[in-house]
């Protein structure tokens, strides 16, 4: 089914080169499958031009159409994208996959990958915590699902006050507490006096629970602050990685070892279930920000008040955990949040096994059972063999 490509560069076998890959679904109602040549063509080198390129450069830059198929309903591709027009930097990815793809209503990102040598140690890294080291990080056992709670009214919270929800709810046995995403400091300086609060007295007391502190972006200095927070003792790092950008997230994960949470914020808007999704949240909620260097994504599970489909759900986790020739890289723990109580704990482990973060936070800090109340029957649950 490529009989109606016309340049058959397109077609030609793959380069030695790097490679990023991405599967595009198109309306066939309202897309004739010739729109797939436009998006190789047109989202690598922009146009087959002779008189301004050599045709051997455009050879070397150009995208190519590895599969295709169509039916009544959709058109399928896979185009593979060449790293020399991509330079490891995913933000320039995405906006060759789909900055002006976005336009095309009918039109969806359905999955991205990667040859394994468009990773390395310098650009393009991965995780730094597979779910392996983050147990180990948090003192918890080696197969056991982990627990973790958001510090709410957070917004509104002094950094004592926060300090103590932390240590209340990790001694009661929560494995991480995060700041709100929706928490914007007025200075830099409250969100390192409460990591530094935190830091000391956990040192004190030994606690292994960890606090995932919102790292602002702000401005171009973003780098810098979270240096000083590290300098601080942060232990982990929350990022709005869709509102902020996934480069913020991708250069971050080049300055730090500490674990990073990716919030998806934002990604709703890109559309939630499998025919209607303008980008698949497989590709938003698991495939970039593993590949940017997230340790842990953060989505809505299929019980809470923003329940996705549980089919989503659980392919957002499986493509957080693969590992195979197109994901060498650590896997990413998938951590299914919003609206979660203690009854949702054994339908979690049922459906995601035991490399997964159960996200609570009214569940734990508004409950009328106290917090060590609602800690302990999550846990209950979470640690049964």
């Amino acid at each position: 089914m490529v009989s109606f490509i016309k340049n058959k560069e397109l077609l030609s076998p793959l380069t030695q080169e790097a490679h990023a890959f991405a599967k595009f679904r198109i309306n066939a109602k309202k897309y004739p499958a010739s729109l797939i040549e436009e998006i190789a063509i047109g989202q690598s080198i922009g146009v087959w031009e002779e008189q301004h390129v050599e045709p051997s450069l455009l050879k070397t830059k150009i995208a190519k159409i590895i599969a295709c198929e169509s039916n009544e309903n959709f058109h399928e591709a896979t185009v593979a994208f060449p790293v020399n027009i991509w330079h490891r930097k995913l933000s320039w990815l995405f906006a060759i996959l789909f900055g002006k793809m976005s336009f095309y209503d009918g039109v969806q990102l359905n999955s991205v990958w990667f040859s394994p040598d468009c990773f390395d140690q310098e650009n393009l890294i991965g995780p730094k915590h597979s779910p392996h080291s983050l147990r180990s990080l948090v003192g918890a056992k080696k197969d056991s699902p982990l627990l973790m709670g958001i510090l709410k009214p957070n917004v509104a919270m002094s950094a004592e006050k926060i300090s103590q929800l932390f240590f209340e709810a990790s001694e009661a046995g929560t494995h991480i507490l995060k700041d709100d995403e929706i928490r914007h400091d007025n200075s830099p300086l409250e969100a390192i006096k409460r990591v530094e609060i935190i830091a000391n007295e956990s040192a004190k007391r030994n606690i292994k629970s960890i606090y995932a502190v919102h790292l602002q972006i702000e401005g171009t200095k973003y780098i810098e602050h979270a240096k000083r927070l590290i300098d601080a003792g942060a232990q982990s790092f929350l990022i709005n990685t869709w509102t902020s950008g996934i480069e913020c997230l991708q250069e971050i994960r080049k300055v730090t070892n500490i674990p990073i949470l990716s919030h998806p914020s934002l990604v709703g808007a890109f559309g939630l279930t499998e025919e209607n999704s303008t980008i698949h949240p497989r590709v938003t909620l698991a495939q970039f920000i593993r590949a940017a260097g997230a340790d842990l994504s953060l989505f809505p599970s299929p019980y809470g008040k923003l329940g996705l489909e549980k089919s989503i759900a659980l392919e957002i986790a499986k493509c957080c955990l693969i590992k195979n020739e197109n994901w060498p890289i650590q896997p990413m723990m998938p951590v299914p949040s919003a609206g979660i109580k203690p009854e949702h704990a054994p339908l979690a482990k049922k459906d995601f096994g035991k490399d997964f973060v159960l996200n609570a936070g009214t569940g734990i800090f508004s409950s009328p059972e106290g917090i060590q109340k609602s800690i302990e029957k999550f846990r209950e649950e979470l640690d049964k063999i």
